[in-house]
């Protein structure tokens, strides 16, 4: 009798309450991440460029999203082992508007620029050569369906993107109608 009283009054008692995040811690957050935490006038002028490209030269790898129809969040679980095979990729800043990133997927090397526009917006170009063969879809490939593959595949790797860095050791890279690439820095 005396426990369930001591449990009822126990259940009775005010729990400490958790801190939720204020609208403006929030906002903070979000303008951290979207704008890099600028000004709207610094944001505009290109200013973005120095926060989201800082400290970016390294090896970064793809990190995948949840797993194909169970759900299940992926989300960095493999970065140490990805950073092991050849899917690592080079990226280097050689200035504050300016991403250059290198991949050498099965033995094959090309490269992509980002060039920043203003805010978040870059404009991404591939190496249109050394970017099919590394694909698969290089100039031994010949015929229409080849052509049409090789035109696909390069208008999906060039164009506009956004970039954010969420953090140090995060990058994202959003296109148009496309789900976003997760990058993440590979440990040291």
């Amino acid at each position: 009798m005396r426990l369930r009283f001591l449990l009822l009054l126990l259940a009775c008692l005010p729990l400490p309450a958790v801190a939720a995040e204020s609208i403006a811690d929030q906002a903070q957050a979000a303008f951290d991440v979207f704008a890099g935490g600028k000004s709207q006038v610094d944001f505009d002028a290109a200013g973005y460029g120095s926060v989201a490209l800082r400290d970016i030269a390294g090896r970064w790898v793809s990190l995948n999203g949840p797993a194909p129809g169970t759900g299940i969040e992926t989300y960095g679980a493999d970065t140490v082992e990805f950073c092991k095979n050849n899917g690592v990729l080079t990226l280097a800043s050689p200035d504050p508007i300016t991403l250059t990133l290198s991949a050498k997927p099965a033995g094959s090397e090309f490269g992509q620029r980002y060039t920043l526009v203003a805010g978040a917006t870059f404009s991404e170009y591939t190496e249109p050569g050394k970017y099919l063969v590394a694909i698969g879809l290089g100039p031994d490939k010949i015929g229409p369906e080849f052509n049409q593959r090789r035109a696909l595949a390069l208008s999906l790797a060039n164009g506009i993107v956004q970039i954010y860095r969420p953090s140090d050791d995060i990058l994202v890279i959003t296109r148009d109608k496309a789900y976003p690439t997760v990058l993440a820095r590979c440990p040291a």
